[in-house]
């Protein structure tokens, strides 16, 4: 399975608008339901990699996140736990599916997982 490079700006472009307004609300980012969607996803990228702590924190992510922060770089987890939706409906992780094995795996963007590594693995 072949990896395509992605970033979290990008991945938020693929979301429709009217999700943009769900996803700032319960991260606390201020943003009017009037807002352009380039606007929306600057803010919400912005806020993401600027408090990596806060968000794990709000969405109660941390030891789900752990498990792709520990994966390499590139690196996909096949085998995720229970509760992943929360981490794919804010876009912190890419579903990959291989044709070849027909298995899902995940996928967490190298920025996020350098942003949230400091929090979740000890040094």
């Amino acid at each position: 399975m072949s990896i395509i490079s992605f970033t979290y700006h990008s991945n938020l472009g693929i979301v429709h608008k009217e999700s943009f307004f769900r996803i700032a609300t319960i991260l606390g980012v201020s943003v009017s339901k009037s807002s352009g969607k380039p606007y929306m996803i600057e803010k919400i990228d912005s806020y993401v990699k600027s408090n990596p702590i806060e968000v794990l924190e709000k969405l109660c992510m941390k030891e789900l996140a752990q498990e792709f922060v520990k994966a390499c770089p590139n690196t996909s987890v096949v085998k995720a736990p229970c509760r992943i939706d929360t981490l794919k409906m804010f876009l912190l992780v890419s579903v990959c599916y291989d044709k070849k094995t027909r298995k899902e795996s995940l996928l967490m963007v190298d920025e996020l997982r350098e942003l949230f590594a400091p929090t979740l693995i000890p040094s």
